[in-house]
């Protein structure tokens, strides 16, 4: 069984009583969420403008390639590995979920900043 719950006042009980309930040897981890859901959901909003307003290279790319580049221009490093077919290199790194509220608040600056350097219009 795995279950997945943000915690809030109406449901700490709940949790409280399957932990209790849970048998001796399952797992329980807990994790405050580094980021949060504002934050995460003004990042997409971001990236979907700049995806649809923007070219690389005479190229689209999508809002998660678009995270990437901004991810790297914020100084977030990256990592490459042999592809499989050993056909060219495969890009490792670049999870924003890992970014803490200030980095994740730095790469949102990031967006907007080279984003509009680059004539992206945000809505207000």
């Amino acid at each position: 069984m795995r279950l997945t719950r943000t915690i809030t006042e109406t449901n700490r009980a709940e949790l409280m009583a399957a932990l209790k309930a849970a048998p001796i040897g399952a797992t329980f981890e807990l994790v405050d969420d580094p980021r949060t859901l504002a934050q995460n959901k003004l990042m997409w909003a971001l990236l979907n403008e700049v995806s649809a307003q923007l070219e690389q290279g005479g190229e689209r790319y999508e809002p998660e390639d678009w995270k990437c580049a901004f991810m790297k221009a914020a100084g977030h490093k990256l990592r490459f590995m042999p592809a499989l077919d050993g056909d060219g290199v495969v890009a490792l790194g670049y999870r924003s979920s890992k970014l803490n509220k200030e980095e994740f608040s730095d790469l949102i600056e990031t967006i907007y900043s080279q984003g509009l350097q680059r004539g992206v219009v945000f809505p207000a």
